[in-house]
């Protein structure tokens, strides 16, 4: 008895299994074909950080106070700035990132002092070595600009 017990559970499950396939047979395709059609985002995407421009200064607001590089898990963010004059504040003059070793956690983010930094709706960002990964956002942020 055992035997056509085994027997008509496998047909029951080849016939559940093809219907599953037929099923999806008909359904439309959803593969978006990159390069040659571009991704539509959704407004809520994180990609990597770049720097916020602010219209009344037309620059950025970074002062190099080292927060995000502290908070970094990683430890992939190096901030350097430099003083004018005795009073004057810290204005950053390097910010080096490596994006093949962070995480994409968002806590430089949520910790920037004076919300300088932003997630970037870019999703591009392949290059032909290790090396290549590692940015200066200030540098991205002149290319931006011009």
């Amino acid at each position: 008895m055992s035997y056509w017990k085994e027997i008509i559970e496998g047909g029951w499950s080849l016939v559940e299994g093809m219907r599953v396939t037929v099923r999806r047979l008909v359904r439309p395709v959803v593969t978006v074909q990159y390069p040659r059609k571009q991704l539509t985002l959704s407004p809520a995407y994180r990609g990597h950080i770049e720097f916020k421009v602010f219209p009344e200064i037309g620059t950025h607001r970074c002062i190099a106070c080292g927060t995000c590089q502290r908070t970094c898990p990683s430890g992939v963010i190096k901030v350097q700035g430099v003083k004018d004059h005795a009073r004057a504040p810290k204005v950053a003059t390097h910010y080096m990132i490596d994006f093949t070793r962070c995480s994409l956690c968002g806590l430089c983010v949520e910790c920037c002092p004076t919300q300088t930094l932003k997630y970037s709706t870019e999703y591009q960002l392949e290059e032909e070595s290790r090396w290549d990964g590692v940015y200066d956002l200030m540098a991205r942020l002149e290319e931006r600009r011009t």
